[in-house]
Formats: structure tokens, C-alpha cells, sequence
């Protein structure tokens, strides 16, 4: 949550499509353009961070991304972490966020 904004992320493992979602204060769908920029930054530990630009997608309803498998930097017991980065009315925001 960001104030009355709330935000959810689904992270694909395998890469291929990651969603970032907005909705308000009683968790009404808000468009993707609620937010002029986002980005997820991965990174597991011993390896590269991969910053991976969002963008709307075709429907409008989410920003969507799409980089190299989040399930190979899980393997064994390295902790992987996803920074959720936006801008909402000219004020950036992120978070780190732990993958299970």
C-alpha cells in the first residue's frame, strides 16, 4: 500500500510475463495509468540484478514486464528479491519485496 493506493505484483517465475496492478482505497480496479512509470528490479543473491521496465498493457488494466527466469536465481537456498518501483502523480515510490 502506498496511502489509499494499493498495489499488487505478480511475479511469473518463469519470466515471461510480470503484472504490476493498482487499486484503491476499497480495492476498486484503478487503470494502469494511474501510475506514469514502474519497473521491477530482481535480484538473488551471487547474481546479477536484472531491472526490468513495465509498460501498460494491451488491455490497459496493468503494467507488464518480461526478463530472464526468476526460478533459476531460487535455487538452493538464495533469497531472491523483486524491488516494485512506480510514480504516482510525480512521487516515486518502491519497495523490496522477499520472494518465498
Amino acid at each position: 500500500m502506498k496511502g489509499d493506493l494499493h498495489y499488487e505484483v505478480v511475479v511469473d517465475r518463469s519470466g515471461r510475463e510480470h503484472h504490476l496492478y493498482f487499486s484503491d482505497a476499497v480495492r476498486e480496479d484503478l487503470p494502469a495509468s494511474v501510475a506514469s512509470s514502474a519497473s521491477l528490479t530482481i535480484r538473488g543473491e551471487g547474481e546479477p540484478e536484472e531491472t526490468i521496465p513495465l509498460q501498460i498493457d494491451s488491455t490497459g488494466e496493468s503494467w507488464i514486464g518480461s526478463g530472464r527466469a526468476v526460478a533459476e536465481l531460487g535455487s538452493g537456498r538464495n533469497m531472491i528479491t523483486v524491488r516494485v518501483a512506480f510514480t504516482v502523480a510525480n512521487d516515486p515510490y518502491w519497495i523490496d519485496v522477499p520472494l518465498p
